[in-house]
């Protein structure tokens, strides 16, 4: 009693409401499997969490960009509070970490002498002034990436990639593989489609005050991906580079430059050899600067396939289940559900409730039953 198998007879039921309902539910199982494994490539398997690093390092200041008297500097800087000087680019870019860089826009100045019992003495004077043109200010970027799911592995220097911008248009394309990608400041500003630095910040302290002179947050995004551009299969491993901008997200960092004590400077020993009690027991001098400028922080991400027989054989598994599931409730409709369910459950099973099919039987006694 407990090893028994059920099976129905192959009927045709002559309803057009049901018949239109079976072919468009096949219909639309074939129109799903069509776009699952052709248009949205589910034979490949695709890691959306490739790993990589990304290393930055600060170029020179492009002086052939700079503009001689741009509207945010003093046009003669001894009749003005605000004056704006061109800072070399290995200053202009601080701090500069491997994946994140801080191009500064406006600096305030002020001198401290810091006693041995840590009594701070700030000059009353304040200097605050503007860096001559950051935009022109360029940035090489290095950068890799690796799928431990899919043994995939590229770096800048092996693939072709893009600036886009934020209509997704490319700005500047990269093909060379023998050296880094060179990314100039403007170049990120308008891929964020911000405007310029000379806009209202948004920031909520902002007082009006443009983005030079609070600052703000940008993210660039790496994304990596060998899917998209072509119709089947893979192509081999591009990257496009997109930017956007945190609203609301002003940017400040401050930075402490050490200054030679006055002691120090007339003594005759070498400076590298002053110990740490010689220097910590007498005044220090040092310079508290706030940086107001451009946070640029990369990050990476992607979608990286390959072909996986496991995808594909999923993709058809789950398409025969919907074709099953269909014509299961195809039956339900038929022998439950229809005014003429009674007479559809006597032909399709061709005996009563309850009766049983002995394999052992002879053909001659299933017939004097009927079946």
């Amino acid at each position: 009693m407990f090893f028994l198998y059920t099976t129905f007879k192959y009927c045709t039921i002559k309803d057009k409401y049901l018949g239109l309902y079976y072919y468009i539910g096949i219909g639309s199982v074939v129109l799903y499997t069509i776009l699952t494994i052709f248009i949205n490539k589910g034979y490949l398997q695709i890691d959306t969490t490739p790993h990589g690093s990304v290393t930055l390092i600060s170029d020179s200041l492009n002086t052939n960009n700079t503009i001689p008297h741009e509207k945010y500097c003093c046009e003669y800087p001894s009749f003005c509070s605000v004056k704006c000087f061109l800072i070399d680019g290995k200053e202009l870019a601080w701090p500069l970490d491997k994946d994140s860089v801080t191009i500064s826009s406006f600096f305030k100045e002020r001198h401290q002498i810091v006693s041995p019992g840590l009594v701070i003495t700030e000059n009353s004077e304040e200097m605050q002034y503007y860096s001559k043109t950051p935009e022109a200010m360029d940035i090489k970027v290095e950068h890799s990436v690796h799928s431990r799911e899919l043994k995939i592995t590229g770096t800048q220097r092996t693939m072709r990639g893009a600036l886009l911008a934020s209509n997704g248009t490319a700005i500047k394309r990269f093909t060379s593989f023998e050296r880094a990608d060179r990314l100039s400041l403007d170049e990120i500003i308008f891929a964020s489609g911000m405007g310029t630095l000379d806009d209202i910040s948004d920031s909520p302290n902002s007082n009006n005050k443009a983005f030079r002179r609070k600052g703000c947050l940008l993210i660039v995004t790496i994304f990596y991906e060998n899917t998209l551009a072509s119709v089947f299969g893979t192509t081999p491993l591009s990257y496009t580079y997109t930017v956007e901008r945190v609203p609301y997200t002003p940017h400040r960092v401050e930075e402490v430059v050490p200054m030679i004590t006055p002691s120090l400077w007339s003594s005759k020993v070498p400076l590298n050899s002053v110990t740490a009690e010689e220097r910590y027991n007498q005044p220090q001098y040092r310079l508290l600067r706030k940086r107001y400028g451009v946070s640029l922080k990369f990050v990476q991400s992607g979608a990286i396939g390959a072909f996986s027989i496991s995808h594909l054989l999923q993709c058809m598994a789950t398409s025969m289940s919907l074709i099953t599931l269909i014509t299961t409730i195809g039956d339900i409709i038929a022998l439950y559900l229809l005014p003429q369910s009674k007479y559809y459950r006597d032909v399709i099973y061709g005996m009563k409730e309850g009766d049983l099919v002995d394999h052992t039987q002879s053909e001659t006694d299933l017939s004097k039953k009927g079946m």
